[in-house]
């Protein structure tokens, strides 16, 4: 059913093959992606405002559906085994998608409950979460009284209720203080690190991307530019590896920028 996929190394985590989304007015989100994720990386899917990366993500984890193409998690077809896709990923999504009236104890547990955990279970990993993620003072707290960074925090608590071995990061650190931000991301790369989980994230934060993936991606009009070590792409670019991710990101963005102004001008 998946040629594509019988013959590719052990190992690998995320497999996409030739996946393509157009909207309803015809404009083309996603253009053939090919993506092959190992087990256990970190790994950040960058590019533009508008540039396709929330698209694949959602069509990946079963929020959106694609056109054509291939795609694997784990060796699982999520579209033909959403019950277990959802027990080995985990996905905290742009949106805050909280009930307003629920309280952050109560919706971690009840999190918990949805996957399977007894009562002491659920309440015991909500209570591990909430320490992790510094919502000691919030958790009697209903959802719609949470600041923004807390409200961003409590939703990626949800995703890790059950232990995903994979975990998708649509910018997850919008609306954190920096405080908030380096104490979420010394919970996410424990994870990585001691847990072996997948990380594949989105962000705006070159700097977090830098600090914290081992490997990327660059996404520009929905075509895939790039794909290797965050080292790599700052040699691709002709940079030294030295230079930020930013420094490196930004002159690339700007090289196709002025090649496209380039072939408007003598068409």
């Amino acid at each position: 059913m998946f040629p594509y996929f019988s013959k590719k190394n052990m190992g690998t985590e995320i497999s996409i093959h030739n996946l393509t989304k157009s909207y309803p007015n015809g404009a083309k989100a996603l253009k053939g992606i090919d993506l092959e994720i190992k087990k256990g990386k970190f790994f950040t899917l960058l590019g533009p405002n508008g540039a396709g990366k929330s698209t694949l993500i959602k069509i990946v984890t079963t929020l959106s559906q694609k056109d054509s193409g291939e795609f694997l998690i784990g060796g699982i077809n999520p579209e033909s085994e959403s019950a277990k896709i959802q027990n080995y990923i985990g996905i905290a999504s742009q949106d805050n998608e909280l009930d307003p009236s629920g309280k952050v104890e109560d919706l971690l547990v009840f999190q918990g409950r949805l996957f399977g955990l007894s009562k002491a279970e659920a309440f015991s990993r909500a209570q591990e979460l909430i320490s992790l993620f510094h919502l000691s003072n919030e958790k009697d707290k209903k959802t719609s009284a949470l600041s923004g960074g807390n409200k961003r925090k409590l939703h990626c608590a949800l995703a890790l209720v059950h232990h995903p071995k994979v975990l998708f990061l649509d910018e997850p650190t919008v609306g954190m203080d920096p405080l908030a931000r380096a104490n979420f991301w010394e919970v996410i790369t424990q994870l990585n690190k001691t847990q072996n989980a997948t990380v594949l994230l989105t962000t705006q934060y070159l700097d977090e991307a830098d600090k914290y993936a081992n490997e990327m991606a660059l996404i520009i009009e929905g075509q895939l530019h790039y794909s290797g070590t965050i080292a790599g792409f700052k040699e691709f670019v002709n940079l030294s590896a030295s230079m930020s991710l930013d420094d490196s990101y930004l002159h690339y963005i700007k090289s196709i920028s002025k090649q496209n102004t380039t072939n408007d001008e003598k068409r």
